[in-house]
């Protein structure tokens, strides 16, 4: 746990490790969003009630609906956590920027199979995006503001629109 929270508050803090760094991250909320997720990842492997109390505390400090069940690597940034909803059953690679409003889930409530989405690295989704069903998206996809993404999509490319469609190839 420890690693990976260092690795988060690094990425939070453009790369740098020192005592100013610290100082000017720490306190943010965007950090402390990210830091009680890695607690409630740890405290809801042992016992799953502890996992969720402190999910339902970084819900209500934060506003970020982070389930602790949810596999996300190192180096997640939340800039803005209010309103990020992770459904249990998602991965997340490594180095995933999620802006606010950005909702990752199943496709259960809409009657779907209840599979969730599969991130890849390096994945920037942007504000109001929503990310639903067995979708998988490959390493260093951008998802624009308000984008609903319902298909797979490989890697390298930018996607936009309800129905997300490629726009750009990187």
């Amino acid at each position: 746990m420890w690693g990976t929270l260092k690795d988060d508050f690094r990425a939070n803090a453009e790369g740098r490790l020192d005592l100013r760094a610290v100082a000017r991250n720490a306190p943010t909320v965007r950090f402390l969003a990210v830091a009680l997720l890695r607690l409630a990842q740890a405290a809801g492997r042992r016992v799953p009630l502890a996992g969720s109390l402190v999910k339902q505390a970084n819900h209500v400090l934060t506003g970020a609906d982070l389930a602790y069940q949810a596999e996300i690597g190192p180096g997640l940034v939340l800039y803005h956590p209010t309103g990020v909803v992770i459904g249990p059953g998602c991965r997340v690679g490594a180095r995933a920027t999620i802006m606010q409003g950005a909702t990752l889930g199943s496709d259960a409530v809409a009657g779907g199979d209840g599979a969730s989405p599969m991130i890849g690295d390096d994945v920037f989704i942007g504000p109001g995006a929503a990310v639903v069903g067995g979708v998988s998206l490959g390493d260093r996809v951008r998802v624009g503001a308000n984008s609903v993404v319902t298909d797979s999509f490989d890697g390298d490319v930018v996607i936009a629109g309800a129905p997300a469609r490629v726009v750009r190839h990187r």
